[in-house]
């Protein structure tokens, strides 16, 4: 089983950062990028290509791709869009300029990497799998941490997930989606105040506790490698239980 060439958005923490570490130990070949160079040289320097990136700037998404592809002399098999911000905000004073902000990461920069990685291996006459990281607030609103914008441009990359599995399915591209719950990575606000985060674990969640990033990235190894060859179009939760209750 061949193991994939993985370039991963959001490398330098959370999802991202679990998923770049599974993948190194699992022997893949990783790109790691982020627009947080000095975190990612602190990461990955010698152990994965580090790949400067910005996920809203096309520019910057293709000199990401174009130096992976040079230094492996392949262009990746596959791609993992990890790169996100979480944001709460009450709806009635939302600006637009929060708004902007989350859409242009969340869910624009998930529709340039996704188009970097078509036109790569379509340039190069190969196929390959994209994970797009969605969220359980995609699904459910909260009075407690309202944050529109982020349910929004969630709910909109699983729409993004489905359009690019049906349209490019032909080419042989794969194109998934995880969708976690509450999990213990660097954006987790519920975790400010352990009594609410307590209540919510035990009357929301099945498993009753946080999940951790290595869980998502576990399913998203799964989802780019050959054991996952017939799934696409796909959104996983990785919510232990929550999307359930």
């Amino acid at each position: 089983m061949s193991v994939p060439r993985l370039l991963v958005t959001g490398g330098a923490s959370g999802i991202g950062c679990a998923l770049v570490r599974l993948a190194l130990a699992e022997g893949a070949v990783v790109a790691a990028a982020d627009r947080d160079s000095a975190s990612l040289q602190a990461a990955w320097a010698g152990n994965a290509l580090c790949v400067e990136m910005d996920v809203t700037e096309p520019d910057s998404v293709e000199a990401a791709f174009a130096a992976a592809t040079q230094k492996w002399g392949a262009p990746p098999t596959a791609v993992v869009n990890a790169a996100g911000i979480y944001r709460i905000a009450p709806t009635v004073g939302l600006d637009r300029g929060s708004w902007n902000e989350v859409m242009a990461i969340n869910l624009t920069g998930s529709l340039l990497v996704s188009q970097a990685a078509a036109r790569t291996w379509s340039q190069a006459g190969t196929a390959g799998s994209i994970v797009l990281v969605s969220s359980i607030a995609s699904r459910r609103g909260d009075r407690d941490e309202p944050a529109a914008h982020y349910a929004a441009s969630k709910g909109a990359v699983e729409a993004l997930c489905r359009q690019l599995a049906v349209e490019w399915g032909p080419l042989g591209v794969r194109v998934n989606a995880v969708a976690p719950g509450v999990i213990d990575t660097p954006m987790l606000r519920l975790g400010d105040d352990p009594a609410r985060l307590a209540a919510y674990l035990n009357a929301g969640v099945p498993l009753g506790r946080l999940g951790h990033a290595s869980e998502v990235a576990e399913v998203c190894w799964f989802l780019v490698g050959e054991r996952s060859s017939y799934v696409s179009g796909a959104v996983i939760s990785v919510d232990g239980g929550a999307g359930a209750a």
